[in-house]
Order: structure tokens, then sequence, then C-alpha cells
């Protein structure tokens, strides 16, 4: 072996080596998925209609993740074109999940006096606006997904909304009847 062809073979392995060992640095750096990155929104609007079921409320913020994702699948993929092959795993892993939810948002969106093409619309244009005015969205919802993709995670209920602003929509849950405080025990 001529010494050109070993120099050149020893340079080509040293950065494989090297190469190797700054990817999987960049994979240990990274923190584990947490969905930290979820926020709710701060400007309730008073409440329409009638209170909403646990069940409700939950199809009411889950139809408001899907919605976000699929917004940030679209949004971001020009910057990361990753966020389609994500979406893509976000829809089948939760495609069970989001068929169940159908009947429960059925009933919460009835009950507002809203129908769901309406009330996805409006999902689509408050996320769009909130999107706009962040430049950090792409990344909250990098997050999202990393945390929606996890093995932690295994239902739609368990991903928060990377905002929810069902309160902003006047949606609220149904106030649990207060318990009587019983009378002091007799001595």
């Amino acid at each position: 072996m001529s010494a050109s062809l070993f120099r050149a073979t020893a340079v080509a392995a040293a950065t494989t080596i090297i190469l190797v060992a700054c990817d999987q640095q960049a994979r240990t750096t990274q923190p584990p998925p947490s969905n930290a990155y979820a926020k709710t929104s701060t400007n309730p609007a008073p409440a329409r209609g009638t209170c909403l079921t646990d069940d409700e409320i939950q199809a009411v913020r889950n139809e408001i993740a899907w919605q976000q994702f699929y917004n940030a699948a679209i949004q971001c993929r020009g910057n990361t074109p990753a966020f389609a092959a994500d979406y893509g795993a976000f829809r089948n892993k939760f495609r069970g999940d989001n068929e169940v939810n159908s009947a429960p948002l059925q009933r919460a969106i009835t009950k507002h006096r809203m129908n769901v093409n309406a009330f996805k619309t409006e999902v689509a244009n408050r996320d769009g606006a909130s999107a706009g005015g962040n430049p950090q969205y792409c990344a909250i919802a990098q997050q999202g997904y990393r945390w929606a993709l996890s093995q932690q995670v295994n239902t739609l209920s368990q991903v928060p909304p990377i905002l929810d602003f069902s309160g902003d929509m006047g949606l609220r849950t149904c106030a649990a009847p207060a318990t009587p405080a019983r009378p002091p025990a007799r001595k």
C-alpha cells in the first residue's frame, strides 16, 4: 500500500469517527421529550352555551391539538422538511383516537351552537394568527411532535395542544357540585 493511499484511508477513517462522535453527542444533548411545550391562553372569553363534560372538553382539546399539529406541518415544512413525516407519523399513531373523538366533539360543538366545520375553521384561524406572531412556533411544534411521537405517549389525550385556547372560545367544563360540609362529630 502506498503512503498516499494509506494517508487518505487514515484521514477518511478519522473523519468518520469524528462525525459519528459528533452525531452521538448531538443526539444525547437533546432533552428528553416532554409536554412542557404546551401553553394555555390566558384570555378566557365569557362562557358560551352549556358547560361541557370532561370527555367533551378533552375532545375539544384533542381536536385543537390535531389541527395545530397539521398547521405546523404546513407552516414549518419550508424550514424543516421533517414536519411532513412527523405529521404522517402523528396521524397514523392517533388515527383511532381521532375517530373515537368525533362523537364527544360533535356533542360539545352542538352545545355551543356551532357546526364542526366552523369550529375547525376557527381553530385553524386562531392557530394561524398565533403562529404568525411567534418566531418560536416551529421550534415549539417540533417539541410537541417529539412528545407526541415518544414511546411515553399512547393516546391523543396525552398530547396537549401547542396553545390551548378553548377558554378563549368560551368553552368550559361543568363545575363539580360543591360537597356539603359535614357537621362536626358529637362528643
